[in-house]
């Protein structure tokens, strides 16, 4: 009965950002996910041990970090990303959370793992060094977006990591989810491989390619 709720609030908050066809394809994909999987998942990687970042902030928005006692926020976050749900209060003890807020409305947030991540999409987990973090999610709500608010909110989280000695934030995203690489790319990170998942019943086939950049 969970799986189903979150099913219908995944496909409601699909159609509302992306329109019928996409909720309608992710939709399925998602109530298929135990059976059948094929996609590509791209990873990237940005350097924190040397730079400094423009501290943008957009009119009337204001980041905090948010911390396991910030009840009211974490609610707003989890009704944003419904696959964190129940999850977030213990990954921020063992992470970072940088979200915006207009007034007391969160209008998006980047969820940071350290130590270890759970790479959904990939159905993998993988162990990090004590200088290396995860960004497990970045969302903004639609109203907010094309403001520079995702930059803003990449930035301050890479200002917050460098204080605390990580040197390098990794990352993801499908091939097909053009607006999460394109940002991506623009705050600075870099494309190093891609992951072919592919899932059929039990049986689980993953195909990795180095992605090159001709001596750069």
């Amino acid at each position: 009965m969970k799986n189903m709720s979150i099913a219908i609030k995944k496909i409601r908050r699909n159609y509302q950002d992306f329109g019928l066809r996409v909720a309608f394809t992710k939709g399925v994909q998602y109530i298929l996910k135990r059976i059948y999987a094929n996609r590509t998942y791209r990873i990237y990687r940005r350097d924190l041990s040397n730079g400094q970042w423009p501290q943008l902030s957009p009119d009337g928005i204001v980041f905090k970090i948010v911390q396991s006692k910030d009840t009211e926020a974490i609610r707003q976050i989890e009704d944003m990303e419904e696959w964190l749900h129940g999850m977030l209060p213990e990954t921020i003890t063992n992470g970072l959370c940088v979200a915006a807020f207009d007034g007391t409305q969160v209008v998006g947030f980047n969820l940071v793992a350290f130590q270890k991540v759970f790479i959904s999409l990939l159905n993998m987990r993988k162990r990090l060094n004590p200088y290396q973090a995860w960004s497990e999610q970045i969302t903004v709500l639609k109203a907010y977006r094309k403001q520079g608010l995702a930059s803003a909110l990449r930035y301050h989280v890479f200002s917050e990591l460098a204080q605390r000695g990580i040197r390098a934030l990794y990352g993801g995203a499908l091939v097909s989810n053009i607006a999460s690489l394109k940002l991506a790319e623009k705050v600075g990170f870099r494309f190093i491989a891609d992951v072919q998942y592919r899932k059929f019943l039990n049986r689980e086939h993953r195909i990795w390619r180095i992605i090159r950049h001709g001596g750069r």
